[in-house]
């Protein structure tokens, strides 16, 4: 429908002036909030088919990245005890254990009873000859502590082997006392005949390829559990 009307001019003169005016529809009557309402009810339907159509899609495979394997094992040795075999042991290192604290004990008592024995000393309260005894009891557990120590560090208690057969486990005492373990390869170990030690010998070398340090373990007084498995690890005992 168009029409037109005049509008008053401010020169006296009647301007037209046209509007476009659209026909009534039916829908015009809704109310405000009707046609609200019809808006997120579409909204929300097109969210409801876009949901669908991203369900429907399949799915991409997701990409795993694996840990590298020496950490796998490394974690699988600390968790499973079983996965490894008992090859050799040494009864009396649980002896050893407890004599090396007992004399970290003897050492740090006797090593805290010499400040006051000087104190009393300088007070004239006690001799000479108990200053010079009690200072010497120090130094000599002090000495006999290194000595121990380092003996016993290098004791090996338990040797293991993993069962594919491919590392070797070896548990020996720290400085406190304690259970240490060391892993390594089985390539990594030096065998008996390249070592140089014999049978007949009281302590056998465990050497690495890898590594300075040297530990020691014995036939004569340790126990040969698994002696294919031995072999494996260190080769023929001549």
């Amino acid at each position: 429908m168009r029409t037109k009307f005049c509008t008053a001019p401010a020169f006296g003169r009647c301007l037209p002036s046209e509007l476009w005016i659209r026909p009534w529809k039916k829908e015009d009557a809704r109310p405000l909030w009707f046609v609200g309402a019809q808006e997120r009810l579409q909204s929300q339907n097109q969210r409801v088919d876009g949901v669908n159509n991203y369900l429907g899609r399949p799915r991409e495979p997701a990409v795993c990245h694996s840990a590298p394997a020496a950490a796998v094992r490394q974690q699988a040795v600390d968790e499973k005890l079983g996965e490894f075999r008992l090859v050799y042991r040494f009864p009396w290192i649980k002896y050893c254990r407890v004599l090396s604290r007992l004399k970290l004990l003897q050492t740090a008592t006797t090593t805290l009873l010499l400040p006051p024995v000087c104190y009393l000393y300088l007070q004239d309260q006690v001799s000479q000859n108990v200053l010079f005894y009690t200072t010497g009891i120090a130094f000599f557990a002090g000495a006999m502590l290194y000595g121990m120590s380092y003996f016993f560090r290098r004791i090996i208690g338990l040797i293991y082997l993993s069962e594919t057969g491919c590392t070797v486990k070896v548990s020996h005492l720290t400085f406190w006392g304690r259970r240490n373990d060391i892993y390594c390869p089985v390539e990594a170990v030096v065998t008996l005949d390249e070592t140089g030690d014999s049978k007949g010998e009281l302590l056998l070398q465990f050497k690495r390829y890898n590594s300075t340090d040297v530990l020691y373990f014995t036939t004569r007084f340790g126990q040969i559990v698994d002696r294919q498995k031995f072999t494996q690890i260190f080769g023929e005992l001549g």
